[in-house]
């Protein structure tokens, strides 16, 4: 479709997708403190670096393509473990594997910040909607920190994350979810975000309306967040 996939009617709820939307982040940024690395090298792993990135990078591109496939979303737990099997499954101490998973998402989480105009637009929409996020994430705490951290939570009343849901977007069962934890009508609900599939396409086909804030096509044409905000409030 080639349009912002958003008809002017009045909305009561408005969903939000978290990573490149109302934060930005590079996946491609390596963090500089490897926690994999550390994590088997406190376990008396002799384990390389490049051999240990390799382990890491295979743990996830399994259970991604698995995902990718299926729609079930996958949790840092089951990285961690994946990974602590390849390496030998090595004695650990008690709560190793959470240690690894925070010190991961602590280093990984360094380079997120919150993208333009995401504050002002959450803080404008709240003052009249119910504001929920709706996340495709591997671990339940993180956006709900995130959020704290950049100042979103106290506009936004509940997080809402695949890895808690079980499905991932753009999988029915999460916006079905999301609506009905929201207490929301689809018709009633309009969704932001920034990826085609996921946040557009995804939400349509639960019923709900979607403003498209990704990068912009011929055929998928975008607006900022300042502008999604005008547009649900000229349709008031």
């Amino acid at each position: 479709m080639s349009d912002r996939a958003f008809t002017q009617h009045q909305v009561n709820y408005v969903f939000f997708d978290f990573f490149g939307t109302l934060v930005d982040y590079d996946a491609s940024i390596h963090p500089t403190y490897n926690a994999p690395l550390a994590f088997a090298r406190r376990a008396g792993c002799t384990i390389s670096e490049t051999a240990s990135d390799a382990h890491w990078q295979q743990a996830w591109d399994h259970l991604e393509a698995n995902a990718a496939r299926t729609g079930r979303e996958f949790s840092m737990h089951q990285v961690a473990q994946r990974y602590w099997r390849s390496i030998g499954a090595p004695s650990l101490a008690h709560g190793a594997i959470e240690i690894l998973i925070g010190e991961y998402l602590d280093a990984w989480t360094q380079s997120v910040s919150p993208a333009e105009h995401a504050i002002e637009c959450v803080t404008d929409l709240a003052s009249d909607h119910r504001l929920t996020i709706v996340s495709n994430t591997h671990d339940p705490a993180l956006v709900p920190r995130l959020a704290r951290r950049f100042g979103l939570n106290t506009a936004v009343d509940r997080v809402i994350s695949s890895v808690t849901v079980g499905w991932r977007k753009p999988h029915r069962i999460i916006f079905e979810t999301a609506l009905r934890e929201s207490g929301a009508a689809a018709n009633d609900s309009v969704f932001i975000g920034d990826n085609w599939e996921a946040d557009v396409e995804g939400p349509r086909r639960a019923g709900m309306s979607a403003i498209y804030v990704g990068a912009p096509s011929v055929l998928r044409p975008s607006v900022t967040l300042r502008q999604a905000v005008q547009m649900i409030r000229s349709a008031a």
